[in-house]
């Protein structure tokens, strides 16, 4: 019985699932950085609110794949403690 490739499975979905929630929550703290300079003064009224709209439409995107992301790391660093554990039974069985 293989357990190496289960193992290396749940490593690369960490790897990638803690990257792309490394880059969520850059944009995340981009958007509020950028979001203070997005709108000049001259701007008003509904041009501004528009500006503002989707600003506020990226941030909740960007926090939705953020909490998605941290729900895959989650998953990931399961099936890393699962192989983990058939390798201790297996280890154990052996001994």
């Amino acid at each position: 019985m293989a357990v190496n490739p289960p193992l290396a499975s749940g490593a690369q979905g960490l790897e990638r699932a803690l990257a792309q929630f490394e880059t969520a929550a850059s944009r995340i703290a981009s958007a509020g950085i950028d979001g203070q300079r997005a709108a000049p003064a001259s701007e008003t009224g509904a041009s501004a609110q528009a500006g503002a709209g989707l600003a506020g439409a990226d941030q909740a995107e960007a926090l939705a794949s953020l909490t998605l992301y941290a729900r895959e790391v989650q998953a990931a660093s399961k099936v890393v403690e699962t192989a983990d554990a058939v390798v201790g039974f297996l280890l154990d069985t052996r001994a």
